[in-house]
């Protein structure tokens, strides 16, 4: 009887340790800001994308995105071609120019557009 409770302890202790594990593995949420401001001349805006880098061995899963532009009063909350990935040269985006919200290791560009004072904000955690 014993043999079988000491069995079942560790058993019950390996999965907890198991399922702690593939918890912790899971890091973030991370934040990428970007925005529109005010350009000099003939340049009436300057995109400043917000810069970010998947590790190997991970993969980046986007849980918020947000773009505002209060100059006319445009607000979305639904990704498009706003993900550029440096490394593979191309917007994260199918071809209907839904971004995608899996984004595998590589390094990438956030952007978005409108007037200055146009901002968003990415929300991503890092998953192994």
């Amino acid at each position: 009887m014993k043999k079988s409770v000491l069995v079942k302890s560790i058993l019950a202790f390996a999965f907890l340790v198991a399922f702690s594990a593939s918890a912790l593995a899971v890091s973030g949420p991370y934040t990428v800001h970007a925005s529109v401001v005010s350009g000099t001349g003939a340049i009436q805006a300057v995109l400043q994308p917000g810069e970010f880098t998947v590790p190997s061995g991970s993969t980046a899963i986007i849980t918020k995105f947000r773009h505002d532009n209060p100059a006319t009063g445009y607000h979305n909350e639904k990704l498009g071609k706003n993900v550029y990935s440096v490394t593979q040269g191309i917007y994260m985006a199918d071809a209907n120019g839904n971004g995608f919200l899996q984004l595998p290791a590589g390094q990438y560009r956030f952007v978005v557009g409108g007037s200055p004072g146009a901002s968003g904000i990415l929300v991503y955690e890092l998953h192994p």
